[in-house]
């Protein structure tokens, strides 16, 4: 079952002038680089650009979803190579559950403090 991360590409501080590089497209470009780099993860997952989320006061916002699993939108991520290792041992554990539900003691210490919302499975 294919677990989907969407990133949003818009995503960016309140203080960024609206000319600079977009957060939220640096980290959709470093979690490409990051499942490219990981064939294993990649097989499992797959990566959607989003132009907004609306978790603009929790820039940078994802989401973690699959059809069946519970859902989840997290933001204050950063763009750089912390977070993407953060959220690839996320989706690691969630694509390991049936359910989407992540024992608390399995969630990466950046993980903590960042979820937004939890959404039900559509099925």
């Amino acid at each position: 079952m294919t677990v989907e991360l969407v990133v949003c590409e818009t995503c960016r501080r309140p203080d960024d002038p609206p000319e600079a590089v977009r957060p939220g497209a640096e980290l959709l470009a470093l979690m490409e680089r990051a499942l490219a780099g990981a064939p294993d993860l990649a097989a499992q997952v797959r990566l959607r650009p989003l132009r907004c989320l609306m978790s603009c006061r929790r820039p940078c916002a994802v989401a973690v979803r699959s059809a069946s699993r519970m859902s989840y939108v997290l933001g204050d991520m950063a763009a750089d190579e912390e977070a993407v290792e953060t959220l690839t041992d996320y989706l690691r554990a969630y694509a390991a559950t049936p359910d989407g539900l992540v024992p608390f003691k399995q969630w990466p210490q950046g993980v903590k403090g960042r979820f937004v919302a939890r959404l039900p499975p559509l099925e």
